[in-house]
């Protein structure tokens, strides 16, 4: 099959190994990912400087990339080459148009989406019959809803009609609220983002069998739930005070982090992480968290498994789907500061279950029906 996949440099580290896995069953895709001044710092995409051509570049051009091109077919990896910030500019509409010439020639078909029309996508209207989009996140998180999010988001599941969502428990929810009928949804998942592997330093071992060392990361924003996991950190000093928290993300900090901040037991790195310094900085830790007050799904909880760490995360949206409770993780009430300090000194202080937990999930989600290739299967049914 022929396929383009349209994406942006959001959703590069589920992407690539999804790409891969449609290469490697044989289909032959296109993958354009969008690079603008605003994104080139995402997931494992960090680009220096972004080059002075709003054009469709092949992915060669930008060195930073170079490090995946024994990953994906570098051949039909291209770059959406954005020099404007905006979306209604007229550079950014001249660019794609390129998009649409390109895909013409190309003739696809099927094209696969996870941009939602905007200013500059509504041309993906025009291939609506060959068009899926993959909809990571089907409701606006608290704190980043949008009266122009909302209607664009409207625009696209009105006049489209095949989608993937990643979790079940939203999908009644998703229909009502945008009038999509069930049988236009297909329930997929997400593998282990194993793309990080190329960028991981396979000698940064752990020194001790369990550092006591706890990870949260990510993007700041008030649906993470920060300031439950820094009230629940000081009852967790309590128990384990050897135990120490890092905070890693960019973001404005959305409640007073003053009281926390001279406690030598939680430390905040507050800007974009690198992906080779973020694979340190997992294969440091025990386990990594997710205190969330609201989600849909979550890349956060497949780059822990990438490396083999349980999660201790909120039941909201479809993480209650992703972690099999006390077997690749913990599963806690949303909001509450002691079921959420109660299930970190659960893990610091049993390494035997600490490892099980690491072993399921070596078991779980590197192979079966986690499997990328099982996953882009079904894309394709």
């Amino acid at each position: 099959m022929k396929i383009v996949y349209i994406s942006s440099t959001s959703f590069a580290d589920c992407d690539f190994p999804l790409i891969r896995a449609f290469q490697q069953l044989g289909h032959d895709v296109y993958f354009f990912m969008s690079l603008a001044p605003y994104s080139k710092n995402k997931t494992i995409i960090n680009i220096k400087k972004l080059i002075d051509k709003n054009d469709i570049l092949p992915a060669c051009s930008y060195e930073e990339l170079k490090v995946y091109e024994n990953y994906l077919d570098y051949s039909k990896f291209f770059i959406i080459n954005q020099t404007s910030g905006k979306q209604s500019s007229l550079s950014t509409q001249r660019l794609y148009r390129k998009l649409v010439g390109a895909i013409d020639r190309i003739n696809p078909e099927k094209i696969i989406s996870t941009s939602l029309l905007d200013i500059s996508t509504l041309f993906l209207v025009k291939y609506r019959k060959r068009l899926t989009f993959v909809v990571h996140d089907p409701f606006p998180h608290s704190g980043e809803s949008t009266f122009r999010r909302s209607f664009f988001m409207r625009m696209s599941f009105l006049l489209c009609n095949s989608f993937v969502l990643f979790n079940k428990k939203q999908v009644d929810d998703f229909c009502k609220k945008y009038n999509v009928r069930r049988e236009h949804i297909i329930i997929n998942y997400l593998g282990t983002y194993d793309s990080m592997n190329a960028l991981v330093d396979k000698d940064n071992k752990k020194n001790t069998p369990s550092s006591r060392s706890i990870l949260f990361f990510g993007r700041i924003s008030p649906y993470k739930g920060i300031e439950y996991l820094c009230e629940a950190m000081k009852k967790v000093h309590e128990v384990v005070p050897e135990a120490t928290l890092t905070i890693a993300g960019g973001g404005r900090m959305y409640f007073d982090f003053a009281p926390y901040q001279h406690l030598d037991y939680i430390r905040l790195i507050n800007r974009y992480i690198p992906t080779e310094e973020l694979a340190g900085l997992l294969q440091q830790c025990d386990f990594t968290v997710c205190p969330y007050t609201d989600a849909t799904q979550s890349g956060v909880i497949m780059t822990s498994f990438t490396m083999n760490k349980p999660v201790v995360a909120s039941n909201v949206g479809g993480l209650g789907e992703m972690i099999e409770d006390g077997k690749t993780g913990l599963l806690i009430p949303p909001k509450d500061v002691n079921a959420l300090a109660d299930a970190m000194i659960k893990l610091l202080t049993d390494e035997a279950q600490l490892n099980q937990m690491s072993a399921t999930i070596s078991n779980t989600y590197h192979r079966g029906e986690w499997d990328w290739n099982n996953i882009a299967k079904k894309y394709l049914e």
